[in-house]
């Protein structure tokens, strides 16, 4: 059974904001505060065609931007040292060649697995369950807020072959160069100078 198309959009529209930590290091001070960051939030959509021929369109949203700390004093294995404002702002078409799809997010815990490589380091995966559950980190990663079980499924409904598990049919795209990532061109925004408060676990 032959796949259907299936384009992820990462828009430029804004939607909400999330108080994001940095990452990979996360700026606590001695008292074991750590500084949260206001970031934008962005519509995500999910466009096919449904078994009927249809055009389908779902929303999810996720930040594009995060900020990201490597300190030069205490380095992690990221190349990239000191302070930036992670993501891809410039408008592309991707045609998917790599899923990972045992990835398990790297910052905080999330029960989402998988991982829609875009360029190198920078992945659609799993984010926070939604807007309040702040403190989540990455390197420029889009994370998706909410089920992200109900993302892949969305993917694996409009590709037209449920065979197996959402992550089966993502593959199955990807291995028929069928799933595309359109980024739309996106200003920058300053994280650093979006700070919002200081937090304890």
């Amino acid at each position: 059974m032959s796949v259907r198309q299936v384009e992820i959009v990462v828009t430029n529209n804004i939607v909400e904001h999330y108080e994001a930590r940095s990452y990979p290091d996360e700026q606590r001070d001695k008292k074991g505060f750590y500084a949260l960051y206001r970031v934008p939030v962005y519509d995500i959509l999910v466009n096919g065609i449904d078994d009927k021929g249809n055009p389908n369109s779902m929303k999810f949203m996720a930040p594009r931007f995060m900020p990201y700390f490597n300190n030069p004093k205490t380095p992690t294995h990221y190349a990239t040292k000191n302070w930036v404002n992670a993501g891809l702002s410039s408008g592309r078409t991707i045609i998917i060649s790599k899923y990972k799809m045992d990835y398990e997010v790297q910052n905080r815990y999330s029960p989402g697995r998988g991982a829609i490589v875009l360029h190198k380091a920078f992945y659609i995966h799993a984010g926070p369950a939604d807007l309040l559950n702040y403190g989540f980190g990455s390197a420029g990663c889009i994370e998706i807020i909410g089920n992200f079980e109900d993302f892949k499924k969305t993917i694996a409904t409009l590709s037209g072959d449920m065979t197996g598990t959402p992550d089966d049919a993502i593959q199955r795209l990807v291995n028929a160069k069928k799933l595309i990532v359109k980024i739309e061109e996106a200003k920058v925004p300053n994280i650093k100078k979006a700070l919002t408060r200081k937090v304890h676990d």
